[in-house]
Protein backbone atom coordinates (compact mmCIF):
# COMPACT_ATOMS: atom_id res chain seq x y z
CA UNK A 1 0.00 0.00 0.00
CA UNK A 2 1.55 3.39 -0.81
CA UNK A 3 2.11 6.34 1.60
CA UNK A 4 -0.73 7.89 -0.45
CA UNK A 5 -3.19 5.20 0.06
CA UNK A 6 -2.46 5.37 3.67
CA UNK A 7 -3.88 8.75 4.08
CA UNK A 8 -7.34 9.73 4.60
CA UNK A 9 -8.55 11.64 1.21
CA UNK A 10 -9.84 14.95 1.10
CA UNK A 11 -12.67 15.22 -0.56
CA UNK A 12 -11.94 15.98 -4.62
CA UNK A 13 -13.23 19.91 -4.39
CA UNK A 14 -10.51 20.17 -1.20
CA UNK A 15 -7.55 18.41 -3.00
CA UNK A 16 -4.62 20.21 -4.33
CA UNK A 17 -3.34 18.73 -8.05
CA UNK A 18 -0.57 19.71 -9.97
CA UNK A 19 -1.10 18.66 -13.89
CA UNK A 20 2.21 17.88 -15.93
CA UNK A 21 2.70 17.49 -19.27
CA UNK A 22 5.03 15.30 -21.04
CA UNK A 23 5.08 17.37 -24.29
CA UNK A 24 6.49 14.52 -26.24
CA UNK A 25 3.97 12.02 -25.18
CA UNK A 26 1.13 14.84 -26.06
CA UNK A 27 2.59 15.08 -29.43
CA UNK A 28 2.60 11.33 -30.08
CA UNK A 29 -0.91 11.12 -28.94
CA UNK A 30 -2.05 14.05 -31.00
CA UNK A 31 0.10 12.56 -34.16
CA UNK A 32 -1.36 9.12 -33.53
CA UNK A 33 -5.45 10.28 -33.32
CA UNK A 34 -4.85 12.75 -35.95
CA UNK A 35 -6.12 15.81 -33.28
CA UNK A 36 -5.54 19.42 -32.41
CA UNK A 37 -5.71 19.08 -28.14
CA UNK A 38 -7.13 22.34 -26.84
CA UNK A 39 -5.05 22.33 -23.86
CA UNK A 40 -7.73 24.28 -22.18
CA UNK A 41 -10.33 22.43 -21.97
CA UNK A 42 -7.34 19.41 -21.45
CA UNK A 43 -6.94 21.11 -18.43
CA UNK A 44 -10.62 21.45 -17.22
CA UNK A 45 -11.03 17.65 -17.67
CA UNK A 46 -7.91 16.85 -15.81
CA UNK A 47 -8.38 19.28 -12.73
CA UNK A 48 -12.12 18.63 -12.13
CA UNK A 49 -13.62 19.44 -8.98
CA UNK A 50 -10.01 19.68 -7.59
CA UNK A 51 -7.84 23.12 -6.65
CA UNK A 52 -5.29 23.64 -9.60
CA UNK A 53 -1.84 24.16 -8.01
CA UNK A 54 0.18 24.12 -10.84
CA UNK A 55 0.07 23.19 -14.40
CA UNK A 56 3.37 22.74 -16.31
CA UNK A 57 4.12 21.92 -19.87
CA UNK A 58 7.66 20.05 -20.43
CA UNK A 59 9.08 20.33 -23.67
CA UNK A 60 12.73 20.85 -25.38
CA UNK A 61 12.98 22.85 -28.33
CA UNK A 62 15.89 21.13 -30.21
CA UNK A 63 16.65 23.78 -32.85
CA UNK A 64 15.34 27.57 -34.71
CA UNK A 65 12.74 25.92 -37.17
CA UNK A 66 11.26 23.60 -34.01
CA UNK A 67 10.94 27.01 -31.77
CA UNK A 68 9.54 28.77 -34.77
CA UNK A 69 7.14 26.63 -35.12
CA UNK A 70 6.26 25.99 -31.55
CA UNK A 71 6.14 29.71 -30.64
CA UNK A 72 2.34 30.63 -30.85
CA UNK A 73 1.26 26.66 -29.23
CA UNK A 74 3.90 27.90 -26.40
CA UNK A 75 2.23 31.55 -25.75
CA UNK A 76 -1.01 29.65 -26.30
CA UNK A 77 -0.21 27.49 -23.19
CA UNK A 78 0.82 30.75 -21.53
CA UNK A 79 -1.84 32.70 -22.13
CA UNK A 80 -4.35 30.00 -20.38
CA UNK A 81 -2.30 29.58 -17.34
CA UNK A 82 -0.20 26.65 -18.31
CA UNK A 83 3.84 27.38 -17.60
CA UNK A 84 6.44 25.99 -20.42
CA UNK A 85 9.74 24.33 -19.75
CA UNK A 86 12.27 22.94 -21.52
CA UNK A 87 15.79 23.67 -22.94
CA UNK A 88 15.94 26.40 -25.64
CA UNK A 89 18.32 25.50 -28.59
CA UNK A 90 21.09 27.64 -26.97
CA UNK A 91 20.89 25.57 -23.38
CA UNK A 92 21.44 22.65 -25.16
CA UNK A 93 25.21 21.30 -25.96
CA UNK A 94 26.84 21.52 -29.25
CA UNK A 95 28.00 18.20 -29.58
CA UNK A 96 26.15 14.73 -29.23
CA UNK A 97 22.02 14.96 -27.90
CA UNK A 98 20.09 12.49 -26.60
CA UNK A 99 17.18 11.89 -28.68
CA UNK A 100 14.59 10.89 -26.66
CA UNK A 101 13.41 12.04 -22.82
CA UNK A 102 15.54 14.87 -22.48
CA UNK A 103 12.84 16.62 -20.69
CA UNK A 104 12.04 13.88 -18.24
CA UNK A 105 14.77 14.66 -15.60
CA UNK A 106 13.48 18.33 -15.65
CA UNK A 107 10.01 17.24 -15.49
CA UNK A 108 10.33 14.91 -12.31
CA UNK A 109 12.77 17.51 -10.47
CA UNK A 110 9.86 20.07 -10.83
CA UNK A 111 7.34 17.82 -9.96
CA UNK A 112 9.23 16.79 -6.99
CA UNK A 113 10.19 19.53 -5.87
CA UNK A 114 6.29 20.59 -5.46
CA UNK A 115 5.33 17.48 -4.12
CA UNK A 116 4.87 18.70 -0.52
CA UNK A 117 2.31 21.38 -1.27
CA UNK A 118 0.27 18.65 -3.49
CA UNK A 119 -2.45 16.07 -2.54
CA UNK A 120 -2.51 14.69 -6.29
CA UNK A 121 -0.20 14.49 -9.59
CA UNK A 122 -1.98 13.87 -12.71
CA UNK A 123 0.78 13.11 -15.46
CA UNK A 124 -0.06 13.46 -18.83
CA UNK A 125 3.06 10.84 -19.72
CA UNK A 126 3.43 7.50 -20.35
CA UNK A 127 7.28 6.79 -20.38
CA UNK A 128 8.99 4.14 -18.24
CA UNK A 129 11.61 6.55 -17.16
CA UNK A 130 9.09 8.48 -15.23
CA UNK A 131 8.26 4.99 -12.74
CA UNK A 132 10.60 6.61 -9.92
CA UNK A 133 8.80 9.76 -10.31
CA UNK A 134 5.47 7.79 -9.72
CA UNK A 135 7.42 5.79 -6.78
CA UNK A 136 8.86 8.79 -4.90
CA UNK A 137 5.55 11.04 -5.52
CA UNK A 138 3.79 8.07 -3.80
CA UNK A 139 6.33 7.89 -1.12
CA UNK A 140 5.69 11.53 -0.24
CA UNK A 141 1.93 10.87 0.26
CA UNK A 142 0.90 12.14 -3.10
CA UNK A 143 -1.80 10.18 -5.58
CA UNK A 144 -1.16 10.13 -8.56
CA UNK A 145 -2.92 9.60 -11.66
CA UNK A 146 -1.39 8.65 -15.15
CA UNK A 147 -3.16 10.48 -17.79
CA UNK A 148 -2.78 9.05 -21.69
CA UNK A 149 -4.45 7.71 -24.32
CA UNK A 150 -4.18 3.67 -24.03
CA UNK A 151 -5.68 3.01 -27.30
CA UNK A 152 -2.47 3.79 -29.31
CA UNK A 153 -0.42 1.88 -31.36
CA UNK A 154 1.90 -0.19 -29.71
CA UNK A 155 5.44 2.22 -30.27
CA UNK A 156 3.92 4.85 -28.03
CA UNK A 157 1.47 3.66 -26.03
CA UNK A 158 2.09 4.34 -21.95
CA UNK A 159 4.99 1.41 -20.53
CA UNK A 160 2.81 -1.33 -18.84
CA UNK A 161 5.30 -0.50 -15.97
CA UNK A 162 4.46 2.96 -15.50
CA UNK A 163 0.65 2.53 -15.71
CA UNK A 164 0.88 0.08 -12.68
CA UNK A 165 2.67 2.21 -10.55
CA UNK A 166 0.41 4.43 -10.69
CA UNK A 167 -2.44 5.00 -7.98
CA UNK A 168 -4.64 5.52 -10.91
CA UNK A 169 -5.15 5.59 -14.77
CA UNK A 170 -7.30 7.78 -16.83
CA UNK A 171 -7.87 6.69 -20.26
CA UNK A 172 -7.95 10.21 -22.34
CA UNK A 173 -9.03 8.15 -25.70
CA UNK A 174 -12.94 8.66 -26.09
CA UNK A 175 -12.07 12.21 -24.18
CA UNK A 176 -9.51 13.27 -26.76
CA UNK A 177 -11.22 12.00 -29.77
CA UNK A 178 -14.59 13.12 -28.99
CA UNK A 179 -13.84 16.42 -28.01
CA UNK A 180 -10.93 17.15 -30.33
CA UNK A 181 -11.40 14.83 -33.66
CA UNK A 182 -10.47 16.84 -36.53
CA UNK A 183 -13.31 17.28 -39.06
Amino acid sequence: MTAAAQQPRRADNEQRVAVVFDGAHCDRMRKALDLRIQFGELLDHLVGQRQLAAAVYHRDVRDGAERKRLASFIQRLKTIGIQTCGASPEEMDPGRRERYGTNLVELAVDTLRSAAELDCAVLVAGDRKLRPLVVALQARGVHVVIATALLLPDAIVASDHLLDAADEVQDLTAFLTATFAQT
